[in-house]
């Protein structure tokens, strides 16, 4: 009986993967020579998550690629290396993750070779294994993958924090930078020295409502960083398009964390409670984000608590 019930499982596992594979096309776009980028869907994990909701993709120099994010799951991460190798031969240097969240990090295990080195913040191997257990079940609710093939493959090559490293791809260098708590507290970008191309992770958002699991205060002090910066043409966020009118694109999630960071103070000093600050803080930015009552509300519920103690 239970060998009976586990090959039914088996077949319900296999079956369930077998048509999300065939719902998902990885529609990769040349933003700018040699970069390619598969941009995610704006779902939200509790609705409809099928492990491509960031932006992935990938970067060409003359003797290897590296992989700027592999989706949020080990399927994502196959079809990405399927669309490179429709692109080049060229061997996979690097596999980047820009921080430690689910939808950027399972598709690692797709490229888990020798020859490949994985990078990322110093901080992401600790806040990988921190989450592991938690991101297993989520893995198991939404896309029915076992525990143990929930593969985490964290980085052996370790930025730290505020410390930018060159790597080269052959005739072509990219930068990549560490940055303290903002998004998270493992976050960096990959700037594409060639055609002045970032890769921002999660420290953009454009369209989708911008997501605060770090620090507040330095999320809008590394936000106002970037803004500053020189010689970019293009930035690719974490999710949503890619932008030249970048500048304005960091100011108008900036602009929220102000006023999500200065309402809910507001509503601390006035004793309004958790629940009211809920119906009420950052309200004035609704009609500018897509899925905002759901993801300005998880906002309200991380930054709440730790402004109560400032």
């Amino acid at each position: 009986m239970k060998k009976k019930l586990a090959l039914y499982l088996f077949f319900l596992t296999f079956l369930a993967q077998s048509i999300l594979a065939s719902s998902i096309q990885l529609n990769l776009i040349e933003v700018a020579p040699g970069i390619f980028v598969h941009q995610g869907k704006h779902l939200d994990i509790d609705e409809s998550y099928q492990g491509d909701i960031c932006n992935i993709g990938f970067i060409i120099g003359k003797d290897s690629v590296a992989v700027i994010d592999t989706g949020g799951s080990l399927l994502i991460g196959e079809l990405l290396k399927k669309s490179i190798r429709e692109k080049t031969s060229l061997p996979i240097k690097y596999v980047i993750n820009t921080h430690v969240h689910l939808d950027h990090i399972y598709g690692n295990a797709a490229f888990n070779d020798l020859n490949t080195k994985f990078v990322g913040h110093s901080k992401l191997p600790k806040a990988m294994q921190f989450r592991k257990n938690f991101y297993e079940t989520l893995n198991l609710r939404y896309l029915k993958i076992p525990f143990k093939k929930s593969i985490q493959i964290p980085p052996s090559i370790l930025i730290q924090e505020n410390e930018s490293i060159l790597f080269d791809l052959g005739e072509r260098e990219i930068k990549i930078t560490a940055y303290p708590p903002a998004h998270t507290d493992s976050d960096v970008t990959i700037t594409d020295i060639t055609t002045g191309t970032l890769w921002a992770g999660d420290l953009l958002f454009i369209e989708r409502t911008p997501v605060i699991d770090g620090d507040i205060h330095g999320f809008i002090d590394v936000l106002a960083q970037l803004i500053s910066l020189d010689n970019i043409n293009l930035v690719i966020p974490g999710h949503g398009t890619p932008t030249k009118n970048w500048q304005e694109a960091f100011k108008k999630s900036k602009d929220y964390f102000i006023t999500l960071r200065d309402d809910i103070r507001h509503s601390i000093a006035e004793d309004q409670g958790l629940r009211k600050a809920i119906e009420t803080v950052a309200q004035s930015e609704s009609q500018k984000w897509e899925l905002f009552d759901v993801q300005n509300s998880r906002n309200i519920n991380q930054v709440y608590p730790k402004l109560e103690w400032e």
